[in-house]
């Protein structure tokens, strides 16, 4: 039996974040219908579908010990970085174990999202429209292309291509290829590209630290961690680790790439072991910043020119937002304005789940962001004093998640300091707790 001012609760998503949220509604008694545009679950891990982003050789850069969630570990013959398909593979298991295809609607692509009486009405493209009186969007960061803004000028005579459109090593056989973007995406694709294209290139418009995926034979998130207080400040952790990964022939610069500018954990990690291996026995030929186009060839700044036969973007993504009126939302410098990247200030009942970068475990988070949801639709429930008092706060207060302090970059606007973020989430938390 639903309690006093009870409502049904959209989740918009099956990706690990609906999924996972879905799970905690679930064990809560929170009615809920989860809305997947595909036929499965799985968002990006789901290859075969529009949705999906993975490769044939794509495997996690955080290895299964940061990325499982701690109440369903993964399964103990998973190797330390599982492939995209054991992952999926886990997400699902992870939805059967706890009952999350119960509540689940597929088939269901949301393409409007409308203020209605007591909540949201939702729109399917089927035609058909439902009403809710809450919705959690997770649909997830890596939705539409970004491309080179402003676009690279001049005339072109080969192909072009987006990593989202990237599945097999097939489409660069024989090619003469240009990897545009030097993140953890573009990494692996040159390094396919090496063993199938006839030339490969890469195109990096910063300096970017490289991390092999092990050091002293643990993986290497695994032993920064353990690191722990060994050192008195922030800046002698990053000193030591910097000297541990030079030493293992991680530094970037020694191999002819632009040197960072930034401090080593104001990027997002790239994980790739093999690129600087490749690059230092001529196998990549590393690139500047795209001047231009001419025709079958690529000019460079400084003059450098290279012909090619496919310049693949790997350059982003940017969130999807077409589904709902901006004007429902408030902007800050071109993005919604979320408190703590999840809600926003002018809603009470609308929520972005997912909208936020953080190095670190991706079970763990989901979870806690997700018991902060069951606590925040009780509090609402009760018309608790923790309630009314967080929603003082999430329109007045601006807490410090670290943001200013990372890349300046499309990407990192939505980055926040992990640790940052998980103090301030339970925080807020214990706020919303208070009777």
């Amino acid at each position: 039996m639903r309690g006093a001012g009870e409502v049904r609760v959209c989740i918009v998503g099956g990706g690990p974040t609906g999924i996972g949220l879905a799970k905690e509604f679930g064990e809560a008694g929170i009615p809920f219908d989860l809305l997947e545009a595909e036929a499965d679950f799985g968002g990006v891990w789901n290859r075969s579908a529009r949705c999906g982003r993975v490769y044939d050789s794509a495997h996690l850069i955080s290895p299964k010990s940061n990325t499982q969630f701690s109440d369903f570990p993964m399964p103990a013959d998973y190797p330390d970085y599982p492939s995209h398909r054991q992952m999926l593979a886990y997400i699902r298991s992870y939805a059967r174990r706890f009952g999350v295809y119960e509540g689940a609607v597929f088939n269901a692509s949301v393409v409007r999202l409308s203020k209605a009486a007591g909540g949201w009405r939702v729109g399917l493209a089927s035609g058909e429209e439902r009403d809710y009186g809450m919705v959690y969007v997770c649909n997830g960061a890596q939705r539409v292309a970004q491309y080179p803004d402003p676009p690279i000028r001049g005339p072109r005579s080969f192909e072009e291509m987006h990593s989202l459109e990237y599945r097999s090593p097939s489409q660069l056989r024989g090619k003469r290829v240009l990897v545009m973007g030097a993140g953890n995406s573009g990494c692996d694709i040159v390094i396919d590209a090496v063993h199938h294209a006839e030339a490969v290139y890469l195109s990096a418009r910063r300096g970017y630290y490289f991390q092999p995926k092990y050091i002293s034979g643990k993986p290497t998130p695994e032993w920064m961690m353990e690191l722990g207080s060994k050192f008195e400040t922030r800046e002698e952790t990053l000193a030591y680790i910097r000297e541990v990964f030079k030493l293992a022939g991680f530094e970037g610069a020694d191999y002819g790439l632009r040197a960072p500018d930034y401090p080593l954990d104001a990027c997002h990690p790239v994980m790739n072991s093999q690129l600087l291996y490749h690059v230092g026995h001529g196998d990549v030929g590393v690139k500047g910043d795209v001047e231009r186009f001419d025709g079958r060839e690529v000019v460079f700044c400084g003059g450098d020119r290279v012909e090619v036969d496919l310049v693949l973007y790997a350059t982003g993504y940017r969130r999807q937002l077409d589904f709902l009126d901006p004007r429902q939302l408030e902007w800050r410098g071109g993005l919604p304005d979320l408190f703590l990247h999840m809600m926003p200030r002018n809603h009470d009942d609308l929520f972005f789940y997912g909208y936020y970068n953080l190095v670190g475990g991706l079970g763990n988070v989901v979870r806690m962001v997700s018991l902060f949801a069951v606590d925040y639709i009780r509090a609402r429930q009760r018309g608790a004093r923790g309630y009314r008092n967080f929603l003082e706060a999430k329109r007045k207060e601006d807490p410090d998640l670290g943001r200013g302090y990372f890349v300046n970059s499309l990407r990192h606007r939505w980055e926040v300091d992990l640790w940052k973020f998980l103090k301030v989430v339970n925080r807020y938390r214990g706020l919303i707790n208070e009777q």
